[in-house]
């Protein structure tokens, strides 16, 4: 089944952009709201605060006696009174300070309502403390539910919510003294109006944020991935048959012209890696064409005289075709596989025990000579390491005149080093590098039966790097010296014995 296709990069950062500014203005959209609303709905309560301790000062007056036409502080006024109170204007008559409270005696009657609460009173049965609530100071707050009319009756702005009223009491401090307790509405609609004149600006402002905010990431997003495009064009037009070409890199000095060094770097490891397998090929195939045409020359010349082709030409043909053929399948699985790993070889016996076999060969090499007075430690894989001393002692039996010297030393803590010495013509300094590359020959006239594929220190080079070491070419006064430098296995110390205890 083919995977649904993802969305574009530049749509994804827009989207995601979106989203997050959709998620900050709204919460800060909500923020603003409360802010509006609390600081508004304190004012009103301050203002009702205000208004209830004024209430409760002068309700005990004549001017207070004077308009209240029922409750329990309500007496008659005598004709001097009204006389003096009828100068007053009428914004100095109580009440003068809201319309919106009542006053209830310290049993919880109701003395005076004023308009809505005495319209919740007379609709929906509005009922008030039985004592006083606690005051903190001079005035004291309670919460009612001031539900709607019992007719039915909708449409009020305060219907069905829960509103805060604020209490002073009438009388001296002390709850024996209070006479009443005056309630002023602490009315939230001034919050509410607040609210909703900065509702339309949020309303219509945060959607047309949110694309602001998802337009520039769009933007953003498509000039930051412009450099991404001409390195995938750039990509595209690179194949294996030319891979010369490389990704143009940004000047932002950001992650992705980090990008197109790292591309570019890969490319040269690429185009190096094609470059060093046509090589390969082509010298293989050239190199198997030689013992190939012997084989097939031999065998016609047999056909055309009607005689047995010659076991010995056979065996020496073949022998090379083996050799060739089994140092080509080892570099091909050594390039393949994962970097060694195995358990701990002691090189200093692995030594020995080559250079013994070569003693009772027939006939029997008596060139060699092992100095290696104490175990070398090396991790890794016996065979691979097998391998590796066994080409540098083909290749110094090849060039010795009459001695090889292995010597098996530990010269630092943590390091092996492996030393293959002849007393042959010596590795000029001009090639002491490309004698480890493949089918590489210092001497292109030497006989290639003789002288081999020129593959034994390449894949002597590769096993020693792939074990965390080195192979190279060291200076000497006469002769050729090759060094194989291989970390040494790091092995857990043993615990000492516990110390036997005494017996009584």
């Amino acid at each position: 089944m083919r995977r649904p296709r993802l969305a574009s990069v530049r749509v994804r950062a827009a989207v995601a952009a979106a989203l997050a500014a959709a998620l900050c203005f709204s919460g800060g959209a909500l923020w603003l709201r409360h802010v509006i609303y609390t600081n508004r709905m304190e004012a009103s309560i301050e203002t009702a605060q205000k208004e209830a301790r004024g209430i409760a000062a002068t309700y005990d007056t004549p001017e207070a006696r004077l308009n209240a036409e029922s409750g329990a502080l309500a007496r008659q006024v005598t004709e001097e009174e009204s006389e003096r109170l009828g100068k007053l204007s009428l914004g100095a008559q109580f009440p003068f300070y809201t319309d919106s409270y009542a006053v209830v005696d310290n049993h919880g009657k109701l003395l005076l309502a004023q308009e809505r609460l005495a319209y919740y009173v007379r609709e929906s049965g509005l009922t008030f403390p039985s004592s006083p609530p606690e005051m903190d100071g001079w005035t004291g707050q309670i919460t009612v539910l001031l539900r709607p009319s019992f007719n039915g009756e909708r449409g009020h702005k305060l219907d069905g919510r829960e509103v805060i009223l604020v209490a002073a009491n009438i009388g001296g401090p002390s709850s024996g003294d209070v006479k009443a307790t005056a309630y002023v509405l602490a009315t939230p609609l001034d919050a509410d109006n607040a609210v909703g004149a900065v509702d339309p600006w949020l309303i219509g402002g945060l959607p047309a944020a949110v694309l602001l905010v998802a337009a520039v990431a769009w933007w953003a997003a498509g000039r930051a991935l412009r450099p991404v495009e001409r390195m995938r064009a750039e990509l595209q037009r690179i194949t294996a048959a030319d891979m010369s070409s490389r990704v143009p890199r940004p000047d932002t000095g950001d992650e992705i012209a980090q990008l197109a060094v790292t591309m570019n770097e890969t490319l040269d490891r690429l185009a190096d890696a094609a470059e060093r397998q046509r090589r390969f090929v082509a010298d293989a195939a050239h190199e198997l064409r030689s013992p190939l045409a012997g084989l097939r020359n031999t065998v016609e010349v047999a056909l055309a005289h009607g005689d047995a082709a010659d076991p010995a030409v056979l065996d020496v043909t073949t022998r090379r075709l083996q050799r060739l053929t089994d140092d080509l399948l080892l570099l091909a699985r050594l390039e393949r596989t994962a970097p060694a790993t195995g358990k701990p070889v002691d090189v200093a016996a692995l030594a020995e025990e080559l250079v013994g076999e070569r003693l009772y060969r027939m006939p029997p090499d008596e060139r060699f000579s092992v100095l290696a007075p104490e175990p070398a430690l090396v991790l890794g894989r016996e065979e691979e390491l097998t391998r590796l001393l066994t080409n540098l002692l083909d290749n110094a039996a090849r060039y010795a005149a009459g001695r090889v010297v292995v010597t098996v030393a530990r010269p630092e803590r943590g390091l092996v080093r492996v030393a293959v010495r002849d007393d042959g013509p010596g590795i000029p300094e001009a090639d002491r590098e490309r004698v480890f590359e493949r089918f590489a020959r210092v001497d292109e006239a030497r006989d290639r039966g003789d002288g081999g594929a020129g593959l034994g220190l390449a894949i002597a080079r590769d096993i020693a790097v792939r074990h965390g070491g080195t192979l190279y070419v060291a200076d000497s006064t006469s002769g050729a010296r090759l060094i194989a430098e291989l970390p040494e296995a790091e092995l857990p110390q043993a615990e000492p014995p516990e110390a036997e205890q005494n017996s009584d």
